[in-house]
């Protein structure tokens, strides 16, 4: 694991049990994995663990969340500094690029990235969970660094037309990712290109959806920058 996407420190029975829900979660689905499963793979005696540590099931599965999203929200803040300092904040397929190449990358290049993104599929696509809405937004400050920057780039697009594409960047990045690595298991030395050319695929295709010409309003499509970087 790089140095960039090293963890923040969480006492070690919780960690031990974040580890073990994620890796639980990832495998057999949030539904099918109980509290009690996960304590016991944590190597805790204490049946309460789970409930002393986090309060709830669904905390649970947030706080595996969270957790990631704090280490991927730091990487994207420092490729948008990068961004806004090489005077490339007004191209808004660079700002939708940088909104999912974190997760892209994390899930080739740390060992927990292909367990974290089916977990998170599975919790965006669960309506009880509203989870954009219920995790801590400092988590995803990031992400509303992105929609700011990106807001002003498509003044012909409604409110409600642009805040139902962030939502759809948002699912769509996790759910391919997830499914591509359900479908191909983890990324190595021999689908290392597969995996890099669908990742390529959704993001052309993410931020060609994101600039598209709104039809409530009628509003033509932005101009997109050449050259964005591979």
């Amino acid at each position: 694991m790089t140095h960039a996407l090293a963890e923040l420190d969480a006492p070690r029975a919780a960690t031990a049990l974040l580890d073990a829900a994620e890796r639980l979660f990832a495998a057999h689905g949030i539904a099918e994995v109980s509290i009690r499963q996960i304590v016991r793979a944590s190597g805790q005696g204490n049946l309460s663990a789970a409930h002393y540590h986090f309060g709830s099931r669904d905390a649970l599965i947030r706080a595996v969340i969270e957790r990631r999203l704090r280490t991927l929200d730091a990487i994207r803040h420092r490729r948008l500094d990068a961004i806004v300092a090489a005077g490339r904040a007004g191209d808004l397929g660079t700002l939708v690029e940088s909104a999912v190449t974190a997760l892209v990358e994390a899930v080739e290049s740390t060992d927990w990235g292909a367990d974290y993104v089916r977990v998170l599929a599975q919790a965006l696509f669960d309506p009880r969970m509203r989870l954009l809405d219920t995790v801590d937004p400092a988590a995803m400050s990031s992400l509303a660094r992105v929609r700011a920057l990106a807001r002003p780039l498509l003044p012909a697009v409604s409110d409600a037309t642009f805040d139902a594409r962030v939502t759809m960047v948002h699912h769509h990045a996790a759910h391919a990712v997830a499914r591509w690595v359900h479908e191909h298991g983890r990324v190595g030395a021999a689908n290392r290109g597969a995996y890099r050319a669908m990742a390529r695929r959704v993001t052309d295709f993410l931020v060609g959806g994101f600039g598209a010409p709104d039809r409530e309003t009628g509003g033509a499509r932005p101009p997109l920058r050449a050259g964005r970087p591979r």
